[in-house]
């Protein structure tokens, strides 16, 4: 199974006017980072349009590389003019417009699901095709449609004119909690489950490695704070807290000791 990830735009592009730290480039770079990890881990293999935040690709080539793949998705923030822009706060997937192979039923997943996880109110699956011809309105999902990827979509976090949703989408956190929920849409969608992490993987990053025996030996020390998840992995002996023998035991296993 094979998905395509498109982060939408490079380099500096799409300032918001109220936030005025937010670009949608980077951000929605940082959040097909994220979602390039996630649904890794599931098992699916994983490609971007591009390597390079910076690096610049005409619309049309981005969808055009989902050739061979099973999903294509475009991340992106929206934006709105004429004074509506910081009122307007709703998450927007576009979907193939002629609903080919059920893409309506997925579509209409993750918007929900995103829509959720910013707290907004609404959500809408939407479809826009060319004035001139029986084809897509948007270059990346004519792209793709054009190489026969059976489910393309766009997906809109909300409004970046917007000044609660820009805030929002400013937070590492958020982006990560949006790249699970995204992810565990789509893997439950094809049917894919995630394996159970190990016991040490802190990080869940799908291995226990150097960075997961500093995080317990930071959490023993109380100067990180973990999640619930975290916790359950950090605590190698299973006693209920994080303390010194969880850090040996997690420093052994890494060295094969």
């Amino acid at each position: 199974m094979k998905i395509m990830l498109d982060a939408g735009h490079y380099g500096e592009y799409n300032r918001s006017p109220v936030v005025p730290e937010y670009y949608e480039s980077k951000r929605m770079w940082v959040l097909c980072e994220y979602l390039f990890d996630e649904l890794t881990k599931y098992g699916f293999e994983v490609l971007k349009t591009r390597t390079d935040q910076n690096t610049d690709l005409a619309v049309v080539k981005r969808g055009e590389l989902a050739k061979g793949c099973d999903l294509f998705i475009s991340l992106h923030s929206n934006a709105v003019g004429n004074g509506g822009g910081e009122s307007t706060d709703r998450v927007s997937v576009y979907a193939p417009f002629d609903r080919r192979n059920g893409s309506f039923e997925l579509a209409n997943l993750l918007a929900n699901a995103v829509k959720e996880c910013m707290g907004v109110s609404k959500c809408v699956v939407k479809t826009r095709k060319s004035e001139k011809g029986d084809y897509e309105y948007y270059g990346v999902l004519r792209g793709a449609s054009s190489v026969g990827c059976p489910l393309y979509y766009i997906v809109e976090h909300s409004f970046h004119t917007n000044k609660q949703a820009a805030e929002w989408l400013m937070s590492d956190d958020n982006l990560l909690r949006l790249a699970r929920i995204e992810a565990a849409v789509i893997a439950a969608y094809f049917g894919y489950f995630k394996k159970p992490y190990e016991k040490g993987d802190v990080d869940m990053n799908g291995r226990l490695d150097s960075i997961d025996v500093m995080l317990i030996k930071r959490a023993y020390f109380g100067t990180v704070e973990l999640t619930k998840e975290q916790k359950a992995l950090a605590d190698m002996d299973e006693n209920g807290e994080i303390d010194v023998f969880d850090y040996i035991a997690a420093k052994r296993k890494y060295f094969n000791l």
